[in-house]
């Protein structure tokens, strides 16, 4: 069973892990491919399709985020034209898993982080623990900017924990 992980966003990112009786195995992890229009980077979705046609998914987690709450663009930084890009955004990658039939399963941040024991922890501390969890994605986590791929292993790992038998 393959399933991924998605960290949504305008620099969003997913991981692919291969789960079998022999335990969980990293396959590969990417940004979330972008397409320079104009338009703020929407997310790209034919490079998108060709990733999932070869990783074939059975199952696809998707971190379930909303803009914050408050009035006016100054209250806060998920407001205006940037929740609108980045509610494109999810809308175009489920858009994109509904066309390649793929099951998809939301999960909100707290519940995946709560797992991981990563609340009131910051991008860093996931970074850390994905590589120690996932050493094959090592080579995909080594800057401190990796944190969104990061969080992709980690959303996907939590996925594979919500396997029943």
């Amino acid at each position: 069973m393959v399933i991924i992980g998605f960290d949504v966003g305008l620099s969003g990112a997913a991981c692919a892990l291969l789960v079998s009786n022999m335990g969980v195995e990293f396959m590969d992890c990417i940004d979330l491919p972008t397409r320079a229009d104009g338009t703020k980077q929407p997310l790209h979705i034919a490079p998108l399709g060709r990733w999932l046609e070869n990783i074939c998914p059975d199952e696809a987690w998707i971190e379930n985020v909303q803009p914050m709450g408050g009035q006016g663009a100054a209250s806060s930084p998920m407001m205006g034209s940037a929740a609108f890009r980045f509610g494109m955004a999810c809308g175009a990658l489920r858009g994109a898993l509904e066309a390649y039939e793929v099951p998809i399963r939301l999960v909100v941040p707290t519940v995946w982080k709560r797992h991981h024991q990563l609340l009131k922890c910051g991008k860093e501390a996931s970074r850390e623990l994905a590589i120690s969890l996932l050493p094959a994605a090592a080579r995909f986590l080594t800057r401190k900017l990796d944190h969104n791929r990061s969080e992709a292993c980690l959303i996907a790992l939590y996925g594979t924990s919500q396997i029943k038998p």
